[in-house]
Formats: C-alpha cells, sequence, structure tokens
C-alpha cells in the first residue's frame, strides 16, 4: 500500500512539473507575440553627379566611388535614372526616379571641388565625421577619380558596368566584321588590342593646354603597338578614337603592317559602343582620359598609359596623384 501510495505522489510530482513547464513556455511565447518589433534603421543613401553633363568615363568615376564609399561607411548608393549610366549598363544599385524624395530632400554635400580631383581622399571613409558627426544622406560633389575608392567592391563595380544587350550586340557585331578573313579561315588564336586615342578638344581648346592636359604622340603608340606586336604572334589593334581621321593617318605606320598584325577603326561615333568594343579587347593602349582609363580596367588585361601626363608644374598635375589614379600593374610609356 506504501509503494502505491509513493507512486502516487512521484506521479503527481511530476504531473505538477510538466504544468509548471509548459505554464512558463506558454508565458514566454504569449510574451514574445505582444512584444513591439525592433524598428528599422532607415537606410542612409549616398548619390554622385551622375548626369548628362559630364562625359561618360567620368561619370563612372563617380558612381564607382559611390559604391565604394557607401560600403565603407554602412550605406546605399544610389543613382538617378535619367544618369546616362542607367542607359548604358544593367545598373544593380538602387535607381530613383527622384534622388531628392528618395533623400526626403534632407543630405549634406561632401565636396571634393578644390581639392585632388585624381587623389584618394581618405576624410570619406567617415563621412559622418567629415559631416560634423550628423548622420544623414550624402551627395559626393567633384570627380572622385581614384581607382581606391572602390578597390573594396572591385565585383560589384563590375557587377555594376555590364552593358546592355544592344550596346554588347553592337560591339560584338563591328569586331565581327573587322576579323581579319585569313585568321578566320585558318582559326589561328590571336589577341586583341584595343587602342583608345583622346585628343579632339584637348587640341582644339586652349583651356585644356594651360591647365595642363596633354595628348599622346604618335611616338606613344608606336612604342605600346610594338610592345605587344612582339609579344603575341597575332595581333589585331581595334582603334577607337575622337580624332579617328589622326589615327588613320598615324597608327597604321606605328608597327609593320604584315601578315601577323592587323588594325581596325571603330566609326561607330557613339561613345558607350565605343567603350564596348574597347572592352572585349584583351589588352589596351589608352592616351589620355578616363574613357581609356575605363576601357582598361574592364577589360582587366595588360594595360599601357602615357606617361607625359599630365604637363609638369601645371595646375592639372597638382590635382592628379599618379599612384592614386593608375593601378600598380599597368605600364607607363613614351
Amino acid at each position: 500500500m506504501r509503494a502505491v501510495q509513493q507512486q502516487f505522489f512521484i506521479f503527481l510530482g511530476a504531473v505538477v512539473v510538466i504544468f509548471f513547464v509548459l505554464e512558463l513556455r506558454m508565458g514566454i511565447l504569449i510574451d514574445s507575440t505582444h512584444r513591439p518589433p525592433k524598428p528599422v534603421k532607415p537606410r542612409l543613401f549616398v548619390t554622385c553627379e551622375c548626369g548628362y553633363n559630364r562625359r561618360l568615363g567620368n561619370t563612372m568615376f563617380s558612381f564607382a566611388a559611390a559604391i565604394g564609399i557607401a560600403k565603407v561607411n554602412n550605406m546605399t548608393a544610389v543613382i538617378e535614372q535619367a544618369s546616362p549610366l542607367v542607359e548604358t549598363f544593367h545598373i544593380l544599385e538602387p535607381v530613383s526616379i527622384d534622388v531628392d524624395n528618395t533623400m526626403a530632400y534632407t543630405s549634406v554635400k561632401y565636396s571634393e571641388y578644390g581639392r585632388r580631383g585624381s587623389a584618394y581622399d581618405r576624410g570619406t571613409r567617415n563621412l559622418f565625421r567629415a559631416s560634423g558627426g550628423q548622420r544623414s544622406h550624402v551627395r559626393l560633389m567633384g570627380y572622385f577619380q581614384s581607382w581606391r575608392y572602390f578597390d573594396n567592391v572591385v565585383e560589384r563595380v563590375r557587377q555594376n558596368f555590364v552593358f546592355r544587350e544592344h550596346i554588347l550586340t553592337a560591339a560584338r557585331s563591328f569586331l565581327s566584321s573587322v576579323e581579319p578573313a585569313a585568321w578566320k579561315e585558318g582559326s589561328i588564336d590571336f589577341v586583341r588590342v584595343g587602342v583608345h586615342v583622346r585628343r579632339g578638344d584637348m587640341i582644339r581648346d586652349p583651356f585644356f593646354h594651360n591647365y595642363g592636359y596633354t595628348v599622346a604622340t604618335a611616338e606613344y603608340f608606336r612604342s605600346a603597338m610594338k610592345y605587344f606586336a612582339e609579344r603575341y604572334h597575332y595581333v589585331q589593334f581595334v582603334v577607337c578614337s575622337d580624332d579617328i581621321d589622326w589615327c588613320h593617318n598615324n597608327l597604321p605606320a606605328a608597327v609593320d603592317v604584315g601578315c601577323n598584325v592587323n588594325i581596325a577603326f571603330s566609326e561607330s561615333g557613339l561613345a558607350n559602343v565605343d567603350l564596348a568594343i574597347l572592352a572585349q579587347c584583351n589588352h589596351t593602349v589608352i592616351s589620355v582620359g578616363s574613357f581609356g582609363w575605363w576601357a582598361a580596367w574592364l577589360v582587366n588585361g595588360t594595360t599601357t598609359y602615357y606617361a607625359d601626363w599630365p604637363r609638369p608644374f601645371s595646375k592639372l598635375e597638382y590635382h592628379v596623384n599618379k599612384d592614386d589614379y593608375f593601378p600598380k600593374h599597368w605600364i607607363p610609356m613614351r
């Protein structure tokens, strides 16, 4: 009889413990369902000057810098839908119809103007400190032309700069049309070297010369093109320029044109198509300017650049830090 009573009290105790545990768990669950949700911290945006008043290369620099600077500051890069970059590339970052509205009409400006446009500004690593400790949306005012701004987000920038289909189709169609027939028939393995020649307004407008801009010489192109012709058995040079007549008159003589070297000239007249053409090549010869810079960066092959830029002791030279502007593995030539 006593054994039965002991078993009953043990069973009763177990039931009480089980109910206590269940009540405790239910209380916690009920509590948690009524607990107010954690407030969602609103995103802070970084935008830049990416309008039609700028050339394509300058605009790409500004936006790539915005992506890198946003990442460092735990913010989000945003771009205006009206930007020519949206027409040219499959932009992955948020695209806003009205950036002012996206930023709730409240933002602070971080200006590069008056500083060094082609040098890295470490102040961008802490935008809040630079804006007096204020947590706010930020507008980057200026050019921000340094690879260091986006060296932390290289793959993300590349993903943003994927050409739209119609531009890529036009570029590939041109390259197919200029492939030498003899090379096609023989299935010859050849490399393409994109050559960008910037002259145009740098020749016509005295402002550029007075400020310190220079243009690459025929001697530079001779050295750069021979550099590649000596390293690869079959080479096609694909030339894009804002002065294509000068290229026709000067570049064929830059190398010994034989059966192993071919030169093709783009006559598209469209900046985004020419950039896509250059980006499809294996290596790059660039002269001056941000357009050629971006062609070389997108290719990510061997790159030569014109070393005698900018002019020594000029205003432009003050704004350029070559270590910040040119990636270390690019090759300077004269």
